[in-house]
C-alpha cells in the first residue's frame, strides 16, 4: 500500500502530490529530494530506485527530467513500485499526449482524477487507459507541438517525431474533424562491446514495435512483417534466413492465426499507447555495429607530459540514412590537467569534465560510410606507466532513423473496418538507439 505519490521537477519543485492515507507527515517530497540531491554530491552512480529515509520507503522512477515518487511507511517490494510508478507515467502520456512539466500543469484536473481512479486509500486499482476511459470525464489540454502536417522530403511524406504526442481523449466536439491515424515504431537498442582488434565480443540486441491508434470505431489493423523472419536460435536457421530473432512476445490484442505462415500480425488496437511486440536478438546480425570507433594513445616525443589520444569514427550505415545526436565519452588518466582538441569542424563539440575525468565528444549528424578524425592532447601533471593504461574504452551513445540493425521490415500494414469507408493515416517510423556500445583501446 502507498501513503502518497508525487511528481517533483528537476529543481525539486512539487507539481502534484495525492495524499491517500495521511499517515506521513508534510515535507516528505522535500525530504525524498534532498536525499536525492546528497547522493548525487557523494556518488558517481545515480540513485537506487529504493531510498529509505527516517523511516519513510521512497520508490521512484524519472521520465523527462521529472521524479515520480511514491512514499510509504510499509515495507513494499519495490518492484511494485516501480510498475506502478510506470503505469502511471504511462496513463498521464496516454491522456495527456506527452509526459513533461508543461503537459501536467496543463492537465492538473484531469491528473488528479486518474490518480483517484489508479489508487484507492494507497491500493492499486485500475491501470488500463482503455477501462479508465469510461470512468474520466475530463478532457485533456493539449499542449502546442508544433505544426503536424505532412512534409514532402525527397519524395517522402513524413512527420515530426512530435506527431504522436497527443492524447487519446479527444473531446466530442472535435471527434468529427479527428484524422483517422495510426502511428507504429519499430525501435531497437543496441548493446555491443568490441575489442580493440575489431572483433565483437558480445552484441545484444532489444527490440520492439511500439503503437499508438487515433482511429474511430474498432477498426482491425493487418500488417505482415519479413518472409523470411525466423523466431529461435537455431543455427541451421540462421545460415537460410536474413532476419532471425532468438526470441518474442506479442500484446494480448495480437492474433498470431497467420504470424507461422505468413508472418502477418492481426491487432484490435486498445486506446494509448502499447507495445504490439517485443524481440530479442543476439550475436551475428544483418548490421551488429553500425557505428565503429578506433583509436590509438601516444606520448608526445617533445613535451614529456602530453599525451595524444586519436580517435576515429566510422559510420557503416547506407548513405541515405544517417546517425544523429552522436556523444563520445573518452575516460582521461587522473592526472590530467587539461585537454584540447584543435581539429573539430562544424556541427561538432568538444568538452572536458575535469572533476568526471571524461572528454566527451559531441557530433551533430555524420552521413552513411563517412569518418570523422579527432586528436585530443592530454596535458598530465605527471606521466605514470598506468597512465595510458586509464585511457581503456571508450563509450559511445547515438541515434539512427529509418534504420534498424536485426533487418526486420514491416512489408504492408493495412487497416479494416466493418461498414466504415475512411482512409487513414498510417504513419511508420524506424530507429535505432544504442543502449550500451563499448569500444576497448
Amino acid at each position: 500500500m502507498f501513503s502518497k505519490l508525487f511528481v517533483l521537477s528537476p529543481r525539486g519543485d512539487t507539481i502534484v502530490l495525492r495524499d491517500y492515507r495521511h499517515d506521513l507527515p508534510d515535507g516528505v517530497a522535500e525530504m525524498f529530494y534532498k536525499e536525492v540531491k546528497k547522493w548525487q554530491d557523494t556518488h558517481d552512480t545515480p540513485p537506487p530506485p529504493a531510498i529509505n529515509c527516517n523511516g519513510v520507503q521512497f520508490v521512484y522512477i524519472r521520465r523527462n527530467s521529472l521524479y515520480i515518487v511514491c512514499a510509504t511507511k510499509f515495507n513494499i517490494s519495490p518492484a511494485c513500485g516501480i510498475e506502478l510508478l510506470t503505469r502511471v507515467s504511462n496513463l498521464f502520456k496516454d491522456y495527456c499526449g506527452v509526459f513533461n512539466e508543461e503537459s501536467i500543469r496543463l492537465n492538473f484536473v484531469l491528473i488528479y482524477e486518474l490518480l483517484d481512479e489508479v489508487l484507492d486509500f494507497g491500493y492499486p486499482q485500475v491501470t488500463s487507459t482503455e477501462t479508465l476511459k469510461s470512468y474520466v470525464h475530463n478532457s485533456p489540454v493539449e499542449t502546442v507541438f508544433g505544426p503536424t502536417e505532412s512534409v514532402f522530403l525527397g519524395g517522402r511524406r513524413t512527420l515530426p517525431s512530435t506527431a504522436a504526442n497527443k492524447p487519446i481523449a479527444i473531446s466530442l466536439d472535435n471527434m468529427k474533424s479527428q484524422k483517422n491515424e495510426v502511428f507504429v515504431d519499430l525501435l531497437e537498442r543496441l548493446t555491443a562491446v568490441v575489442a580493440a582488434n575489431g572483433n565483437v565480443i558480445q552484441a545484444h540486441l532489444d527490440g520492439c514495435i511500439q503503437m499508438k491508434s487515433f482511429l474511430a470505431g474498432s477498426p482491425e489493423i493487418k500488417f505482415a512483417l519479413n518472409e523470411d523472419l525466423v523466431v529461435g536460435p537455431d543455427a541451421a536457421h540462421r545460415s537460410r534466413s536474413n532476419v532471425v530473432l532468438d526470441d518474442c512476445k506479442f500484446h494480448e490484442c495480437v492474433n498470431l492465426a497467420e504470424f507461422e505462415h505468413d508472418k502477418v500480425l492481426h491487432i484490435t488496437p486498445p486506446d494509448g499507447e502499447f507495445l504490439a511486440m517485443t524481440y530479442r536478438l543476439s550475436g551475428d546480425f544483418a548490421h551488429s555495429i553500425p557505428l565503429r570507433v578506433y583509436g590509438t594513445v601516444e606520448q608526445v616525443v617533445d613535451s614529456p607530459k602530453m599525451v595524444r589520444v586519436v580517435a576515429h569514427i566510422q559510420c557503416s550505415v547506407p548513405p541515405k540514412t544517417a546517425a544523429t545526436n552522436i556523444v563520445m565519452r573518452i575516460p582521461v588518466p587522473k592526472t590530467t590537467i587539461s585537454a584540447t582538441c584543435d581539429n573539430v569542424g562544424a556541427g561538432q563539440m568538444t568538452e572536458f569534465k575535469q572533476s568526471e575525468k571524461l572528454f566527451i565528444w559531441r557530433i551533430k549528424k555524420l552521413e552513411g560510410g563517412s569518418e570523422l578524425m579527432c586528436r585530443i592532447k592530454l596535458l598530465q601533471s605527471e606521466v605514470t606507466k598506468a597512465t595510458k593504461k586509464e585511457i581503456n574504452a571508450i563509450n559511445l551513445d547515438f541515434e539512427i532513423p529509418m534504420f534498424i540493425c536485426s533487418g526486420l521490415q514491416i512489408r504492408f500494414l493495412r487497416v479494416f473496418e466493418n461498414n466504415r469507408s475512411y482512409s487513414p493515416f498510417r504513419w511508420v517510423r524506424y530507429i535505432t538507439h544504442s543502449d550500451s556500445c563499448v569500444f576497448r583501446l
